[in-house]
């Protein structure tokens, strides 16, 4: 009778230890951008799943899975790809039934856990035919990004980028603004100075929430032969204190001071899916730039870039840093042009961080990178 009674508890803790092994979905999350949309999925470690996909329909089965109440309700997601999400339990196996416009190319793959994200990820992309990409970027453009209407053959074009995006939120301020909102905005207002200027053209390299590899925006400034090329920050530091914008031009050795080198390895080292991408890769597209022989043009150009939009945000209050100074930023080692990284402002100083949400500072902000443009030019 002991021993029956020993079974059973025994049964009933391994039945309890298996319910609790559930994977759990923790969060919900979707990107989309001109080329692909993405699913990310928190779960914990070792999820088994599997894909079906059937003309314009997949199905995402998670086996031995727990959904939460709140992540529930971030699933009824649509865009330009996602017509409809339908959600199927059967026993402890969920099945989200998605129905698409068109048939894509669906990806799949997990990750673990880093310095961002505590949980694993379970990752699925939505790719487009080649002819349906091409239909998306030209439906995506917004007004800011056409041709002037002063001249018909903009002479320079300038390539601005907005740091983050997507699954990359960047730096999270003290009330928890997300950087990669604000540098969005402020690139978007700058754009749109730049686009009413005759002779001049500006490209974003994103144009909405969705990330953009570090090597895939130098490859759209120089699929667009791009002249100039600027990337929009927003810092966060430990001390709330830190204050002042700073500008960063590329240094092939790496930062030249400890905050510098701090700052090139938050923005290097891990993308929104913890790829590395340091400033010494391999890839051997960034190895020709290293060794391109115009380098050194490039190296004094970009100084005097520099320099010429701190002037400008001098006007604006305190700098952090006077003179332009040097980090190994990948994003900046684009081709044969004048590159840097403006830090707008200190995102975790409470004071800046609402400066940099406010509309009418936004809109300073970006008049004092054109204007610096346009003294450099001059």
């Amino acid at each position: 009778m002991h021993r029956l009674i020993s079974l059973l508890i025994g049964l009933f803790f391994l039945s309890s230890a298996f319910a609790d092994n559930r994977t759990t979905l923790h969060d919900f999350r979707f990107w989309s951008s001109p080329e692909r949309t993405r699913i990310v999925i928190d779960v914990d470690q070792g999820v088994r799943f599997s894909i079906n996909q059937q003309q314009n329909q997949f199905t995402l089965s998670i086996r031995n899975a727990k959904l939460l109440k709140d992540t529930y309700k971030k699933l009824f997601f649509t865009d330009q790809r996602i017509k409809k999400t339908r959600v199927k339990r059967d026993k402890t196996t969920y099945r989200f039934k998605f129905s698409l416009h068109h048939q894509y190319q669906i990806k799949s793959y997990t990750l673990k856990p880093n310095d961002k994200y505590r949980h694993h990820r379970l990752v699925v992309d939505l790719h487009d035919q080649k002819d349906q990409g091409i239909k998306a970027i030209k439906k995506s453009k917004k007004p800011i990004l056409k041709k002037p209407t002063s001249t018909q053959h903009a002479s320079k074009i300038i390539l601005i980028d907005a740091g983050h995006g997507g699954e990359d939120p960047g730096a999270i301020g003290y009330k928890r603004s997300q950087e990669k909102r604000i540098t969005l905005s402020i690139a978007k207002k700058l754009a749109k100075k730049i686009n009413a200027t005759r002779g001049m053209k500006a490209v974003l390299t994103r144009r909405g929430d969705y990330y953009v590899s570090l090597t895939k925006r130098i490859r759209i400034a120089q699929a667009n032969k791009a002249s100039l090329f600027v990337s929009i920050h927003a810092d966060a530091v430990k001390s709330r204190r830190a204050k002042g914008a700073s500008v960063y031009t590329l240094s092939e050795r790496g930062g030249s001071t400890n905050f510098a080198r701090r700052l090139e390895k938050s923005q290097n080292t891990v993308d929104q899916f913890g790829i590395q991408q340091k400033s010494d890769s391999k890839d051997e597209y960034l190895n020709k730039i290293l060794w391109d022989l115009s380098r050194k043009d490039r190296e004094t150009q970009s100084q005097k870039l520099g320099a010429k939009i701190l002037q400008q945000m001098k006007k604006l209050g305190p700098l952090h840093k006077k003179v332009p100074q040097k980090a190994g930023f990948v994003v900046l080692k684009t081709p044969a042009i004048p590159s840097v990284l403006v830090e707008t402002a200190f995102i975790s100083n409470p004071e800046e961080e609402k400066r940099l949400n406010s509309n009418k500072e936004q809109d300073k902000i970006a008049n004092a990178i054109y204007q610096g443009i346009i003294n450099y030019y001059k």
